[in-house]
């Protein structure tokens, strides 16, 4: 798994846990995040604010920057929202990245009142802002603008904050515009329209803005300009600067939905070459690791889009991000061959336990005893992934260093992901001085920014590419090797077993040989010996391939060689051959005499038939079993028109499609027909071995001779 998504996890469950701990009264602060304060009198309500106090937006043709002359005053008094609260002793403060600490302004008499109708309320800090309007203004709309960056940071502290964003005008709450506006403290923060609803007589507008009190960190109140960029005027124009605003955001994701696109395809390919070659499971857990990022990208979008809320947006990325690291381990235990060992056992056993992270986590609130179920989740699931990650940069290092090539090419993007965590951590962030940070890993392609965790992303796709190209390549090399090996043993195999009719003086032959690959383990051996006799051989090396076409040509090779015609003593010869072939063959050999005698021997091989009877034949021991055996020789009598069938077991283990065998009625019931109708007969019904079937006929001139 390329760790990035660890970073958009983590991400993913501050926002969660910070949604999950709103307040359930809009306005409070849970309790004990900030010490209490003591409350030194509030003066008396002014009747105008000075001069210098005022923001002059009479020419509000187009948005005007609303950059100077905000009051920032530390209160929990809920009147501060009020146009009428006097503010004159607050400090006065212009839009700047940083801005000054303000002494606090609290009343205990107005934080009393305010305790009467609720929970004691912790200190806000509120800026507000005197707006003077041209007469009969048209409709007035404020926008506050994040940075687009922003979005697709680490920066949780600004996270936790943003959304906690209200904005009073003339002493009404106005409501943010977009996606889920009347809840938006439970959603990713975005930049958002407020219509402020203003009659056109109004030309007094007293714009409040509260958040919370964080008197230190990059999240301070006195960092609040410098993720905000506020901006009054038409409805229209603030709504197309929004839309730019839409379309940079989305920018600002290409790179992570490209890839997420990409690996579907990958995870597609990769599930083909698990299907069509059998026992790499390796791609079978790639395949799954990489299908199970695929939303990862989407659902992301649509966290910091403000369509996803966040304790959902962090549940579900958190246990995709989890399952996908569960499979990569299990990948990286096949693709590697590891054998089972302790720290693989415990990993494998303890994975179950971040099965119930996302279902916590959407029980988050209910109550205690659920809190403390997250807590435990979550730490096992931290515990999980720690040792999740010492185990891949060990495995990997160890694999590298002993020259695995494919190792170190899945350990390239295991350490760019790390550089581009801590890149994606320091992202968006703004420093003391309050100004914005970019990080300088981050490259500019036109209007999209591409982060070094991107190219991270990009490196392990490719990684894994290179690595299924290599194999290809490898395995492709082999498979024409092997074909060429294959090729010239059947060019060997075709030499030695017959292809033409022999000339059989006193017989009449039929054979039919159909390997069931390119090379065959089965095989025969005719001989006809210039006093009118015949010797036939017939045979099955156990396997198929290349190292069975071998051993046939063994026993091929030792047959022409024999000078013996006592079956007995040739199946006695080709055994002290095959001996230590770690393999073993079934063979017959039959001696058929000019004047009719036929003597048999046998090898484990199929009892022959005698004009459609079974003949029965002493058993014996295959070829290459066991040295020095010696076989018994049955002696028949073959009157002129007698015919022996003689067969593989290929024909009778032809089995069908139901699964049902050729069997041995079927060759009875077959086996005064031809050796082309039975071979044929077999090889439709299902051919699964190599069918070899020879029919011997004693003619008639044979007596006379």
């Amino acid at each position: 798994m390329r760790p990035t998504f660890l970073a958009v996890a983590a991400m993913a469950l501050f926002a969660a846990l910070q949604g999950a701990g709103q307040p359930s009264h809009r306005g409070l602060l849970p309790p004990g995040l900030l010490p209490p304060h003591h409350h030194p009198p509030v003066p008396a309500p002014s009747q105008e604010p000075p001069a210098d106090a005022v923001f002059d937006a009479t020419n509000l043709g187009t948005p005007v920057v609303l950059d100077k002359s905000w009051r920032v005053g530390i209160t929990s008094n809920p009147a501060a929202q009020r146009p009428d609260f006097d503010d004159s002793a607050w400090a006065l403060r212009d839009a700047t990245p940083s801005i000054a600490d303000v002494p606090d302004a609290e009343n205990p008499d107005n934080n009393d009142a305010a305790a009467s109708h609720g929970p004691p309320m912790h200190p806000f800090a509120w800026f507000r802002l005197h707006v003077k309007l041209a007469p009969s203004h048209g409709p007035v709309s404020l926008l506050i603008e994040l940075p687009v960056s922003h979005n697709t940071s680490m920066d949780f502290g600004t996270q936790a904050t943003q959304s906690d964003v209200e904005v009073y005008a003339n002493g009404r709450r106005i409501p943010p515009q977009g996606p889920h506006g009347d809840e938006s403290s439970h959603y990713q923060a975005i930049s958002r329209i407020y219509n402020l609803d203003l009659a056109p007589s109004d030309t007094s507008l007293t714009l409040v803005i509260r958040t919370l009190s964080l008197p230190f960190g990059l999240s301070a109140y006195t960092h609040f300009f410098a993720t905000r960029n506020i901006r009054l005027g038409n409805p229209q124009d603030l709504g197309r600067s929004l839309e730019l605003w839409s379309i940079h955001t989305l920018f600002e994701r290409l790179p992570r939905l490209v890839n997420a696109i990409l690996l579907a395809f990958l995870s597609i390919f990769l599930f083909a070459l698990y299907f069509t070659q059998k026992g790499h499971i390796e791609y079978l857990w790639l395949a799954l690791h990489e299908l199970v990022q695929v939303p990862i990208g989407f659902i992301d979008l649509a966290g910091s889009t403000a369509y996803l809320d966040q304790l959902w947006f962090a549940a579900i990325i958190l246990q995709l991000v989890l399952i996908s690291a569960y499979l990569y381990f299990e990948f990286l235990i096949a693709f590697l061959a590891l054998r089972r060992r302790w720290f693989i056992t415990l990993l494998r056993f303890t994975a179950p336990i971040m099965a119930g992270v996302a279902p916590a986590l959407l029980l988050v609130g209910h109550n205690h005893f659920i809190g403390v179920v997250v807590l435990l989740e979550l730490l096992g699931s931290v515990l999980w992934i720690t040792g999740w990650m010492l185990f891949c940069f060990i495995t990997l290092i160890a694999a590298t260093i002993k020259r695995n090539f494919e190792a170190g090419l899945l350990l390239l993007p295991l350490v760019l992901s790390m550089i581009g965590i801590l890149e994606q951590v320091s992202s968006g962030m703004t420093d003391f001085g309050g100004r914005p940070y970019r990080s300088p890993l981050t490259l500019q392609a036109g209007p999209i920014p591409i982060h070094f965790a991107s190219i991270a992303d990009f490196v392990g796709l490719l990684a894994i590419v290179l690595i299924i190209f290599g194999r290809f390549l490898r395995i492709h090399r082999d498979q024409e090797r092997a074909s060429g090996e294959l090729a010239a043993a059947r060019n060997v195999q075709e030499l030695m077993i017959p292809q033409e009719k022999l000339q059989t003086p006193g017989f009449e032959v039929d054979s039919v040989y159909n390997p069931a690959t390119e090379v065959g383990g089965d095989f025969y051996h005719l001989d006809a010996t210039p006093d009118g006799g015949l010797l036939v051989v017939i045979g099955d090396v156990a396997g198929k391939g290349l190292k069975a076409a071998m051993n046939v040509s063994m026993v091929m090779g030792a047959l022409r060689r024999v000078s013996e015609r006592s079956p007995a003593k040739i199946l006695e010869s080709l055994n002290r051959v095959l001996v230590g072939s770690e393999s073993f063959t079934t063979c017959q050999a039959a001696w058929f005499g000019a004047n009719g005698e036929l003597v048999i021997a046998n090898a484990g091989h199929l009892h022959p038939y005698l004009n459609s009877q079974e003949v029965g034949l002493p058993g014996g021991l295959p070829l290459g079993v066991l040295p020095e055996i010696s076989y018994e020789e049955v002696r028949l009598y073959l009157h002129p028109g007698d015919r022996i069938l003689l067969l593989s077991d290929g024909v009778v283990e032809a089995r069908h499609g139901s699964g049902e065998l050729f069997g041995f009625d079927r060759v009875h019931n077959l086996s005064n027909q031809s050796a082309f109708y039975i071979a044929d007969a077999a090889k439709e019904f299902g051919q699964e071995d190599d069918i070899t079937v020879l029919t011997i006929r004693r003619l008639a001139q044979a007596i006379a001779a």
